[in-house]
């Protein structure tokens, strides 16, 4: 068995790093979102040693809000070959090979959460291969790991949190008083990178807390001796001292992974929110964040008779929405590549004027197959959850709930992001990459047979191959 999972390990990271050196090369220089602002951040560390300070978006690096973790990852990269303020290009697509270093550990995790929570199952290693091809071939994450910024990294570390937390959830009742500090420990350090790799990540936080206090509910088996009538023993000194210490743990022990899983997040990550604090006034910068970009495009710009772009004019909410999700699905999907051409894409697609639209179709419909996989493996969890609630197994109930519910908070998370402006970015679900790989290959075997599960990862691994070089020919130029 470990030979085969080496095995789909590395064909799956082969794989990944064919296609994203094929993309790294053909998507064009200074094209990905906001890529000059992301290596303006990296030429600062180099230049002055220090975080850069946000001071709006017309002033200095109008990505210094953004925590450092992938910065200070690709500097090391990059430094030998950064001169003065210019754009290196060899630096720029080194910059860009830090993401796809950190894009490997979201396969991995994708791979590895699937097998984990489908271990019990003959399924486990088809699931898993699925949801790491998933992962790797999906455009989305070859255009993520080819750009330089912090998506790829906010990605990764969130992966490899979730996969935690996953398996302590999964373990914890098998553990330990000591090994449950140890998990509770590793939540909240993972937590931490996750949010100094981005600030969205912070819905991370609450899940470790909520697994690292699940990991000590369960009680262990009793090992009392009977009673023995007659003669009764003394209890010693140092048997009543270990009575009392193991009564006291008792007591605190849905406590102190909360609070070692609190504490290690702390110290790894409350530098960054004390910072953000004493600079902006919030742990988050968020008040700095919307202040700065107050002036770029809303929703309002789009829906108000006196917005920004009434000369073309005003949609209806119904229209407004609808109009948000084709882009992202389309930016989700790779189909034109950058975002703001799938803007232009769309409206050619409207007007009847888009040479390509067959391939557009052939695109969409695959993407459309995969949403409607990663729904059937939404209820499939929660299916799953409900069933271990009905038992009373807790670890197991939140280990099966937390893809799902990672993937609604970040849902959640676009979707209030998109209260404030108009960022239809599919780009900004890539903290729930792996988890939405693992409800895909859930949900593509809620409809498969069990013998045809290999005959079913082979078919839909060539299928996003199709996409992903499609991608790669008609549009990643663009």
């Amino acid at each position: 068995m470990r030979r085969k999972i080496f095995l789909a390990l590395t064909i799956l990271l082969v794989c990944h790093f064919a296609v994203s050196v094929a993309y790294l090369f053909r998507f064009p220089a200074w094209r990905a979102p906001d890529e000059g602002a992301h290596f303006a951040y990296i030429q600062h560390l180099h230049q002055t040693g220090g975080l850069p300070i946000f001071l709006g978006k017309y002033e200095g690096t109008y990505e210094a809000h953004q925590p450092p973790l992938y910065y200070l990852t690709a500097l090391p990269f990059v430094a030998p070959f950064l001169k003065g303020n210019g754009q290196n290009l060899t630096a720029l697509y080194l910059a860009r090979f830090a993401s796809t270093l950190w894009g490997a550990f979201v396969v991995v995790a994708a791979f590895l959460l699937a097998l984990r929570l489908k271990s019990k199952e003959q399924i486990a290693l088809p699931a898993a291969l699925l949801s790491g091809a998933f992962a790797a071939l999906l455009p989305v994450h070859s255009l993520v790991c080819v750009s330089a910024g912090n998506d790829a990294t906010a990605g990764a570390v969130s992966a490899m949190t979730l996969l935690w937390l996953c398996h302590i959830c999964l373990s914890g009742g098998e553990r330990t008083e000591r090994q449950r500090m140890w998990n509770a420990t590793v939540a909240g350090i993972l937590s931490g990178m996750a949010l100094l790799a981005k600030s969205s990540n912070i819905v991370l936080f609450p899940l470790a807390l909520i697994a690292a206090v699940l990991t000590s509910t369960k009680t262990e088996k009793q090992t009392v001796k009977p009673i023995v009538q007659g003669k009764r023993k003394r209890q010693t000194p140092n048997r009543l001292s270990q009575i009392q210490t193991r009564s006291l743990l008792s007591t605190l022990s849905p406590a102190l992974p909360f609070s070692f899983a609190f504490l290690a997040f702390a110290l790894v990550a409350g530098w960054w929110l004390w910072r953000n604090t004493a600079l902006y006034g919030d742990p988050l910068a968020v008040r700095a964040f919307l202040e700065g970009f107050k002036d770029s495009p809303k929703p309002s710009d789009f829906l108000e008779p006196g917005g920004r772009y009434a000369r073309y004019g005003t949609l209806s909410l119904t229209t407004y929405v609808m109009w948000v999700a084709q882009i992202t699905l389309f930016t989700w999907l790779g189909i034109y590549g950058e975002p703001n051409e799938a803007v232009k894409g769309l409206a050619r697609l409207f007007e009847g004027t888009e040479p390509d639209w067959g391939w557009v179709l052939a695109a969409t419909l695959v993407g459309i197959l995969a949403l409607a996989a990663i729904a059937l493996g939404c209820v499939e969890s929660c299916r799953s959850c409900a069933n271990a609630l009905k038992q009373k197994q807790w670890h197991l109930a939140f280990a099966v709930a937390l893809p799902f519910a990672l993937f609604l908070l970040v849902f959640a998370e676009f979707v209030q992001f998109n209260r404030h402006f108009f960022q239809a970015q599919a780009r900004y679900f890539y903290p729930a990459h792996a988890a939405m790989a693992y409800l895909f290959a859930v949900g593509v075997f809620r409809i498969v047979p069990q013998k045809w599960a290999w005959h079913a990862t082979f078919v839909v691994t060539i299928l996003f191959l199709f996409l992903s070089w499609l991608v790669w020919w008609k549009w990643a130029a663009l």
